[in-house]
């Protein structure tokens, strides 16, 4: 079984065409630390043998803090990072952010010709997770630390909260379920 956690992002703004990696780059702030503490707490973490982490840094301080509160190993695997904006890593505001998640939830996670930005398609962000999990399927339970766009990619919740515990079985038979519009309603434009 593997335990997913999601990396915390709270209290922390950031404008995206001042600081281009910043979603990848910023700690957690205070109240971040506080809820990754308190997950480290969980009942349902104990058990676990191992704690995967994303390599951006907010996951990987998450995943940190619960290691040393667990005394649980933890290891960085590159697949589990979050999905990718722009694929030409060109990414420069947060107006082009908002119209290529928009774009990827009206084309349902599916890249085509006629898309006007360049982001990862969902598949592609589930093979990659999926391969980073491939490793450890002999591991009975271990905890990953990810992102919600990856974590969605194996449950299906609308709203994930920041280090909120997912439950789910997973190994090489696990197969991506597709888009489902119920886990990305959260990502649409109010009109």
């Amino acid at each position: 079984m593997v335990k997913k956690l999601s990396s915390s992002a709270t209290g922390t703004a950031f404008q995206a065409q001042q600081l281009k990696l910043a979603r990848k780059l910023l700690a957690l702030t205070e109240a971040g630390i506080a809820q990754a503490e308190a997950a480290a707490g969980d009942a349902r973490l104990s058990g676990a043998s191992l704690i995967l982490s994303s390599p951006y840094t907010r996951a990987l301080q998450t995943a940190a803090i619960i290691s040393r509160k667990t005394g649980i190993p933890l290891r960085v695997e590159l697949g589990l990072h979050e999905w990718v904006i722009d694929t030409s890593y060109r990414f420069a505001s947060q107006e082009y952010t908002a119209g290529a998640l928009e774009e990827c939830v009206r084309c349902r996670g599916v890249q085509s010709p006629g898309t006007q930005y360049r982001w990862e398609p969902l598949e592609d962000v589930a093979k990659r997770a999926y391969a980073a999990l491939y490793p450890y399927e002999q591991e009975e339970k271990i905890i990953v630390v990810s992102h919600g766009i990856v974590m969605r990619q194996f449950v299906c919740r609308e709203r994930i909260p920041y280090c909120g515990i997912e439950e789910t079985d997973f190994d090489r038979n696990f197969r991506w379920p597709g888009f489902r519009e119920e886990a990305y309603r959260v990502f649409r434009r109010k009109k």
